[in-house]
Formats: C-alpha cells, structure tokens, sequence
C-alpha cells in the first residue's frame, strides 16, 4: 500500500527528479571506476619508471596517484551527499559537508599543479625536458579533475543556470 510523502524535516530538500539522482549515482560510481582503472596505467608507469632511476616518471608516479584519489574522493563525496535519505529528499547538512570537501579537493588540485609546474620547470632547466611532457600530460588529467569539482560545487550551489550549456 502505497503512502503519502512526508514532508521532509528542515534539513531536507525534496529532489526535484529522484529518479534522475538514482541513475546519476549509478553513472558516477561507472564513471569513477572507469577513471581509477585508466589512471592506473599513469601511476603504474610512473613507479615503474622510477624504479628505473628515470627521474621523468615522477609526475605519472605523484600525478597518477593524486588523480586516483581525487576520483574517489569526488564519487564517495557525492554519493554521501545523496544517501542518508529517504530516496526524494537530500540533507543540506551533507550538501554543505560535500561542498567543503570538494573546495578543499580543489585547493589540493591546485597546489599539486603549482607544484609539478615547478618541478618540471626546474628540470627543464636542469636538461631535462621529458620531465616536462609528463608534467604536462597529467597535469591535464589534475587540471579536468580540479574543473570538475567546481562545476559540482557550482551545479549544487545554484551557480549554473545563468552559464551556457
């Protein structure tokens, strides 16, 4: 027998489309495991390179693991804002907590950028200028990480519906 809706408490938001929210859960998990098997290869490589005394797989090694890491974070954090509910409402008190936690992914992201900026530099002026191209090769992968926790933390925030599709 099927119940009336209860209106949520004072730190509930009704979801608008609960249905939606269900299979955007299942797409990030699916998107989130696709990613962390595909940038294993980086990390994997890196060490591997390292091990080797190559001084250039440093930013595949770091790089890698940060960019593994960071897709974790991004998936466990959205899927913690979503659960705890009943299934057609979400807790603003999760909301806030996950919204801090990608501001702080963020500024991770973007230190490590900084740094590898530096360090690929510094060795680009030492002679080395392979260490640059892997610098920069998963300085994109950081770079569309650091992206997407902003529009995350903007598309919750309401910051997105005056920006164009």
């Amino acid at each position: 027998m099927a119940t009336a809706p209860v209106d949520p408490p004072d730190d509930r938001v009704p979801l608008p489309d609960p249905a939606a929210a269900r299979r955007g859960a299942r797409r990030t998990v699916l998107a989130g495991l696709v990613l962390v098997v595909l940038l294993t290869g980086f990390t994997a490589g890196g060490a591997a390179m390292l091990a080797a005394g190559e001084l250039p797989g440093l930013p595949f090694a770091v790089g890698g693991a940060l960019a593994q890491l960071a897709v974790v974070v991004i998936v466990l954090a959205t899927l913690w804002a979503r659960a705890g509910g009943d299934g057609r409402s979400i807790s603003r008190s999760r909301v806030a907590a996950t919204l801090r936690i990608l501001a702080g992914l963020r500024g991770v992201l973007l230190v490590a950028l900084l740094a590898l900026a530096a360090y690929a530099l510094v060795r680009l002026v030492q002679g080395d200028p392979w260490t640059l191209l892997t610098g920069a090769v998963i300085a994109l992968f950081l770079w569309l990480l650091f992206r997407g926790a902003g529009r995350i933390r903007r598309h919750w925030t309401g910051g997105d519906a005056d920006r164009p599709r």
